[in-house]
């Protein structure tokens, strides 16, 4: 009987091991996600204040 409760009581703590890992693995893929989301918001952000700059600067001669 022991030796029942001690490979059920391994069987528990493997399973909760695996679970914690796949909590840790699953945070590093989302954090990872949201770097990538956050650095093309830059480059769209970044893209966007080269356009204005550049229409700017088309419209200051036509200004004058």
């Amino acid at each position: 009987m022991y030796l029942v409760d001690e490979l059920a009581s391994e069987r528990s703590r493997s399973r909760i091991d695996e679970a914690e890992q796949l909590r840790h693995s699953r945070r590093a893929s989302r954090l990872r996600r949201a770097r990538r989301m956050e650095l093309r918001a830059e480059r769209r952000m970044i893209a966007a204040w080269r356009r204005a700059a550049e229409l700017r600067d088309a419209a200051e001669p036509a200004e004058y």
